[in-house]
């Protein structure tokens, strides 16, 4: 009896086991191998040759009959609709082709799963570009690509910020939305931007620092070059569309009548603070009510930073120290912690401890690759101090602080395109004030390459002989 039993369950498996295989190569190769291989093979052909309208048929065949023969489907499918998209000129048959076009990516993601918001990402945006002209059209990729920037967050590319916001822009000229939920998306959208394009800086950086860089890492720092580009572009974009909506005077109006409203909603408060700040809003009442509220609800790294901002502003740079202190020991990203450490230089150097305040600048410009702006910071500690480092000492001695602040410019330059502007305008104004030749004649460095500095730093620097 026992035996039989076990024959029976061993049969069960046999037949479930014999249906699931079925079940797999139905989705692999359809109700005829040969013909889905002879199918694949002429589209990829027609692809190949970029025949998008002779690759469509046999694509189609695949689609719907062989959804699991090889991702390929769903690589090449946008682009082939959109091209049959592009030759059609009948509306109707253009519908059909972007309803297709949509099946295409929501039968990626039920067959490859595991980049769901990417392809949604890439839904929304073609959605946006066909769809635009009706409200309807608008609404609905707007509710996809809010999905794919939800799902992934500092990860969003530059197309989905760019279509999310296009369409959220469209729907408030419509009065669909209002202008308050389009500032509300901006605060969202630049503290993407601002992570993004920090990360990818740091991670051109190193990658640039490569010599024998791979074929492979050659193609990410094109990708990182173009997506860097891309998001200034958006930005831009972003600050003329908002700008005028987003002035400190109507962003304190704003908040300020809307705070009794949500001061319990923590998003809300975020996104309200950050706003602020990044429209350098801080010495205002309602940020500093704002920062507080935050921080009652949420004592995180974020609220924390924004508290110590807000003492910041009032000159209260002990009680600043904490709150900032608290959001880097707290951070765990590396992109975040390099702005709360370079906060905390800051605010050293406010509190005339200039050794605390080139040691957290360099610890910020460790976590944070190819940042030109702390090394700006030191150099513009070392000029300030240059001739209280040679007080009561020779002229050259009080002078000798700015070699050590141009070499600071000059690496910054060096490192970090985004700091050239800052950098020059110091360089040429310290140039002015550093030895003279006369000076470094007389003290017998004329053809010595550098000079040994012991003041409250120590630093050796290239000696620079004025024309």
């Amino acid at each position: 009896m026992k035996d039989k039993i076990v024959m029976f369950i061993a049969f069960v498996f046999g037949v479930f086991f014999i249906q699931a295989q079925n079940q797999v190569d139905s989705l692999k190769y359809g109700p005829d191998k040969g013909l889905c291989d002879e199918n694949l093979s002429i589209y990829t052909e027609f692809y190949k040759q970029k025949n998008y309208v002779d690759a469509y048929l046999p694509w189609t065949y695949l689609f719907n009959n062989a959804p699991k023969r090889t991702k390929n489907i769903y690589i090449h499918g946008p682009k082939i609709i959109k091209g049959l998209i592009k030759a059609v000129a009948n509306d109707q048959r253009k519908t059909d082709l972007v309803d297709s076009l949509i099946m295409v990516y929501d039968q990626r993601n039920t067959y490859y799963p595991g980049k769901e918001a990417y392809v949604l990402g890439m839904k929304g945006a073609d959605m946006y570009r066909y769809m635009k002209n009706s409200t309807e059209g608008l609404q609905a990729s707007l509710l996809v690509l809010q999905e794919s920037f939800k799902l992934s967050g500092y990860e969003s590319s530059s197309s989905v910020i760019n279509y999310y916001f296009l369409a959220t822009t469209k729907l408030v000229q419509a009065k669909v939305l209002k202008v308050e939920d389009l500032i509300n998306l901006y605060s969202d959208l630049l503290r993407v931007i601002s992570y993004r394009k920090a990360k990818l800086s740091s991670e051109l950086y190193e990658l640039s620092q490569k010599k024998d860089a791979s074929s492979k890492e050659k193609k990410t720092i094109q990708k990182h070059e173009k997506e860097l580009k891309t998001l200034s572009d958006v930005k831009n974009n972003l600050y003329k569309t908002v700008g005028p909506h987003a002035t400190c005077e109507k962003l304190i109006d704003l908040y300020t009548t809307a705070f009794d409203l949500y001061k319990e909603d923590i998003e809300w408060m975020k996104r309200a603070a950050k706003l602020l700040y990044k429209k350098e809003c801080t010495n205002t009442e309602i940020f500093f009510t704002i920062s507080e509220e935050l921080y009652k609800l949420d004592p995180s790294p974020f609220s924390a930073y924004k508290m110590g901002i807000s003492a910041y502003k009032r000159g209260l740079f002990t009680k600043a120290l904490e709150f900032v202190t608290y959001a880097y020991e707290n951070e765990t990203d590396n992109m975040y912690k390099s702005k709360y450490v370079f906060k905390l230089a800051k605010i050293y150097a406010k509190l005339n401890n200039n050794n605390k305040a080139k040691e957290f600048a360099e610890k910020a410009a460790n976590y944070r690759k190819g940042w030109g702006e702390p090394y700006i910071f030191i150099g513009d500690l070392y000029a300030k101090t240059s001739r209280s480092c040679g007080e009561l000492k020779t002229e050259f001695l009080k002078r000798v602080g700015y070699w050590a602040a141009i070499d600071k410019y000059e690496y910054a330059k060096k490192i970090d395109k985004s700091s050239i502007e800052g950098a020059e305008e110091r360089i040429k104004k310290y140039s002015e004030q550093m030895p003279s030749k006369t000076d470094v004649f007389t003290e017998g460095l004329l053809d010595v390459p550098t000079y040994q500095i012991d003041c409250w730093y120590s630093e050796r620097v290239s000696i620079r002989v004025p024309n």
